[in-house]
C-alpha cells in the first residue's frame, strides 16, 4: 500500500514526537519547575518552636505587574561573596570543634519607615567537595537593645522561621527567597536584628561580603573602619554566664573569629511601607549662623587647678599650662587640659558635653566633638589611692593634669602628631582626706 505524501509528512512528524518523549529527563538542560528535586524542598507545617517557611528559587517571575505600595529593599552586601577567596569565620570552623554546637550570625537593619515584610533573602556557600546539598537554618528576628551604648540583638520576636532549603550545585552560592508565613511580620521604624542559625559541620557557609583592595572600608580620623551595618555572632547553646545572652562582636578577630574584613552577611530584607517616612525638612536657604558656645565662666578662686609639674620639653610637646579647672570631681580633684595645634595657636580644654561626680568629657573645637574622656574613681578603700582613666580622639599636643587642688599632681602630656594613648593608673593620687 503506498501512502499519499501528506501522510507521509504526518508519520515522520508523529515519530519525531515520540523520539523526543522518550528522551529521559535527566538529559535535558536547565530546571525542570516540575521535578520536586529541583524545586527548593519546603512545607508550611505547624510546629512547637517555629514556622517552616516556604523557600522558593530566587528568581524574579517575568510579565508578572509590580505592586503598586512602596517597597524598600534593605540590604548591605554588594552581592560578591569572598568567602571561598578570603578564609573567612563564615566557615565550616567557626564552632571550633564543639560537638553539638550550632552558631548564629546577626545583622542589624535599620527600617526607616513602618512596614511589613514581603520577603527574605538568604545566602550560602557550599564548598567544593561538598557532597550533601541539603540546607536547614533557622531565621528569628531580633528587637534592638543597647549595652554600655553598644547595640545588640535583644528580645525575639516570639517566632522562629525553620527553613528547608538546597544548594544545588557544590562550589557557588545559592541565595533562598522567604515568603510563606514570613509574609505580612510588621516591623516598625528603627532598628531590628535578623539571626542566621545553622550548623557548621554540614560544611555550609553563611555567604559574607568581605572588604577586598577594589572595595574598601570607609575609615574615620583615626583609621577605623566605618560599617554600614553591625554583626554579631554567638555559639549555641549559650552558657548560663555569658554576658548579652553570648553575642559578641562578629567583626573582631579572636581564637574563634577572623572576619575583621567582614562588611556584611548575605542577609536581605524587602518591606512594603504601611507608614510614610517622615520627608526630609526643606533646608532653609539663608540659615542664621550657628551661635558661638556659651563660654565657661570664669572658675572661683577654689576651681583653680592648684600647683601643676612644668610639661615636658622635647620635640612635639607644647609648654602650654592650664588656668581653669573645667572639671571638679569628688574629693575636690580637678581637671584641666592646654591643648597647642600644629600652627602655634594655644586654647584650654572645655566641659559641658558631659559630666559627673567622677568622670566628664572634655573638647578643644566644637561643642559637639568630644575629644577627651577623664575619670577619677574612688579606689581608697581598695589601695588607698584614687584612679585616674584617660582616654582621647585627638592627635593634638596637649597637656592634662589632675590635681587635688593642693600638692599633688597626676598628669599625661600628648606629642603633637601623636595618637594619644589610653592611660588606666590605680595608684594616681594618694588617698590623703
Amino acid at each position: 500500500m503506498r501512502l499519499s505524501r501528506g501522510t507521509t509528512r504526518h508519520l515522520i512528524c508523529l515519530t519525531s514526537l515520540l523520539a523526543f518523549a522518550s528522551t529521559p529527563l535527566l538529559a535535558q538542560q536547565g530546571i525542570d519547575l516540575l521535578d520536586p528535586e529541583q524545586v527548593l524542598r519546603a512545607g508550611e507545617q505547624s510546629r512547637t518552636d517555629g514556622v517552616n517557611v516556604r523557600a522558593m528559587l530566587d528568581e524574579a517571575p517575568i510579565g508578572v505587574p509590580q505592586a503598586t505600595h512602596e517597597r524598600e529593599t534593605i540590604r548591605y552586601d554588594d552581592g560578591e561573596f569572598e568567602n571561598f577567596e578570603e578564609n573567612s569565620a563564615l566557615s565550616p570552623n567557626d564552632v571550633a570543634g564543639a560537638v553539638g554546637s550550632t552558631v548564629e550570625w546577626a545583622q542589624r537593619f535599620v527600617v526607616k519607615a513602618d512596614g511589613t515584610v514581603v520577603s527574605a533573602r538568604v545566602c550560602f556557600l557550599r564548598p567544593d567537595g561538598d557532597l550533601a546539598r541539603s540546607l536547614d537554618f533557622d531565621l528569628r528576628f531580633y528587637e534592638d537593645d543597647t549595652v554600655d551604648k553598644v547595640d545588640y540583638p535583644g528580645r525575639r520576636s516570639g517566632l522562629r522561621y525553620a527553613v528547608e532549603s538546597d544548594i544545588r550545585r557544590a562550589g557557588t552560592h545559592s541565595c533562598v527567597l522567604l515568603r510563606g508565613q514570613l509574609v505580612g511580620k510588621p516591623l516598625g521604624k528603627g532598628a531590628h536584628w535578623v539571626g542566621i542559625e545553622w550548623n557548621p559541620a554540614t560544611t555550609k557557609r553563611l555567604a559574607g561580603d568581605h572588604y577586598t583592595a577594589d572595595d574598601e572600608a570607609d575609615t574615620d580620623r583615626l583609621g577605623e573602619a566605618v560599617h554600614e551595618t553591625e554583626i554579631r555572632r554567638r555559639v549555641l547553646p549559650v552558657p548560663d554566664e555569658a554576658p548579652i545572652d553570648g553575642w559578641e562582636n562578629g567583626r573582631a578577630s579572636g581564637p574563634r573569629t577572623t572576619a575583621s574584613g567582614l562588611k556584611a552577611i548575605g542577609v536581605s530584607l524587602v518591606l512594603e511601607t504601611t507608614h510614610a517616612a517622615e520627608p526630609d525638612p526643606t533646608p532653609d536657604p539663608t540659615p542664621d549662623p550657628e551661635p558661638d558656645p556659651e563660654p565657661d565662666p570664669e572658675p572661683e578662686d577654689d576651681a583653680r587647678p592648684g600647683p601643676l609639674t612644668a610639661p615636658p620639653t622635647g620635640p612635639g610637646y607644647s609648654n602650654c599650662i592650664p588656668t581653669v579647672s573645667r572639671l571638679v570631681f569628688d574629693g575636690d580633684y580637678r581637671v584641666s587640659l592646654c591643648y597647642e595645634t600644629a600652627d602655634g595657636t594655644k586654647g584650654e580644654a572645655r566641659a559641658g558635653i558631659y559630666k559627673s561626680t567622677q568622670s566628664g568629657l572634655l573638647w578643644f573645637f566644637d561643642s559637639n566633638n568630644a575629644e577627651v574622656l577623664i575619670k577619677v574613681l574612688d579606689g581608697c578603700s581598695a589601695n588607698g589611692h584614687r584612679w585616674a582613666f584617660m582616654a582621647a580622639a585627638t592627635d593634638v599636643a596637649f597637656n592634662l593634669y589632675v590635681t587635688d587642688g593642693r600638692n599633688q599632681t597626676w598628669s599625661y602630656h600628648n606629642k603633637q602628631g601623636q595618637k594619644a594613648v589610653t592611660q588606666t593608673d590605680n595608684m594616681a593620687l594618694r588617698c590623703s582626706r
